[in-house]
């Protein structure tokens, strides 16, 4: 799956699915008055904070490609 971060006609900063027009997996939202104290930086800050939510969740082992076919448990190998 490959995934894009993408401004909405809202103002809000989302992940999406980059092959879909689906609704966003995440979505961020900032205020206009903190926009203004980060000086632009807001993007920056926005882009961290998506990528650590979408990296905690495939590290909690989620699966979150639809088109995935479900893996039951790999065999243990045996050396």
């Amino acid at each position: 799956m490959v995934l894009e971060i993408i401004e909405l006609e809202n103002g809000e900063l989302a992940i999406r699915n980059a092959d879909s027009d689906a609704e966003p997996m995440i979505k961020v939202n900032f205020s206009s008055e903190l926009k203004d104290k980060l000086n632009g930086h807001y993007l920056d800050v926005a882009r961290v904070m998506l990528t650590a939510g979408i990296q905690m969740v495939a590290e909690s082992g989620f699966d979150l490609d639809d088109n995935a076919e479900s893996e039951s448990e790999p065999e243990p190998i045996i050396h």
